[in-house]
């Protein structure tokens, strides 16, 4: 695989590929054979925080701190192209306002939460509470609003899956919330058995991965903990194997196995970004963009 040649960020697998998405909001298009796709461009200059791809195009969320600017975007993800310079979008310059080539394209006055795709639509999280429904074309369809905690560590959101029917959301408190557009409210769904708080959530075919902020990593099915496991720092990416009915997790100077037969770690040099399964191989993308198999 040809490595990233920029420092990437995370990834977003598609069904032609991937797409890298660098720290700094480059992005390049790789092939089923891990060969770049043509040259990596910016279509904005700043941070590219959360994507799906729906219907042949990247919808995807960039946000500045320093700017004070977001926007919500729609991209043909064959056609991305270079997009203004900074200076240029800190001018305020009427042709910098948006990515390049944006099919369309919304200026938010909230920090995107997260975005992921939900019955052929996608959610919008923003801060500090709202969740929209939105279709391919920008249009909102429904809106509701976040969860509210069961415990003072805090409402933030910090996952939001999709299982076919409903939105789970999982606040920092450890909560799970079943969220519909139908007009029906949240419903409590349980809660994350740590006393910590939660950093993120990973889901696969037995159960799920909560990850805390101090760096436990506990698999759950059903009502059952099957495995605690201790971290180094916080992972790049966590990926459930059916291969290997094992969690994969590109961590912070190590690569870990989490399993039905135990718990592996494998000491590295460099931090990790992202695991992905190519050509039959487990893949993992490190943040000098170098690619490695993962070998437990």
């Amino acid at each position: 695989m040809q490595p990233c040649p920029f420092p990437p960020a995370w990834l977003l697998p598609h069904e032609e590929g991937i797409l890298l998405v660098g720290r700094d909001g480059d992005v390049l298009n790789v092939d089923l054979e891990g060969q770049h796709m043509g040259s990596s461009v910016s279509p904005f200059p700043m941070s590219l925080s959360h994507g799906v791809i729906l219907d042949g195009r990247l919808l995807a969320t960039w946000i500045d701190h320093e700017l004070r600017m977001a926007r919500f975007a729609a991209l043909d993800v064959h056609g991305l192209t270079e997009g203004p310079a900074r200076a240029a979008v800190r001018r305020g310059e009427p042709n910098a306002l948006h990515p390049a080539g944006h099919l369309w394209s919304h200026a938010l006055d909230a920090e995107p939460l997260g975005l992921i795709e939900h019955q052929g639509n996608v959610v919008l999280a923003l801060h500090p509470d709202a969740l929209y429904l939105i279709d391919s074309d920008g249009r909102e369809l429904e809106r509701t609003s976040l969860p509210k905690p069961v415990d003072p560590l805090g409402s933030s959101l910090v996952n939001l899956h999709s299982d076919g029917e409903r939105v789970i959301v999982t606040l920092r408190d450890g909560s799970f919330h079943g969220v519909t557009f139908d007009g029906a409210g949240p419903v409590a769904l349980g809660r994350a058995p740590t006393t910590q708080a939660v950093a993120d959530v990973a889901y696969g075919s037995e159960g799920r991965l909560v990850l805390t902020e101090d760096h436990e990593a506990v698999w759950i099915e059903g009502e059952t903990v099957r495995m605690r496991a201790r971290l180094s720092g916080p992972p790049g990416q966590v990926q459930w194997s059916e291969d290997d009915k094992a969690w994969l997790i590109a961590g912070w100077r190590e690569r870990v196995v989490l399993g039905a037969t135990g718990f592996e770690r494998i000491e590295r040099s460099n931090v990790d970004v992202a695991v992905h399964h190519m050509n039959g191989q487990r893949m993992v993308l490190d943040n000098n963009g170098t690619w490695s198999a993962f070998v437990s």
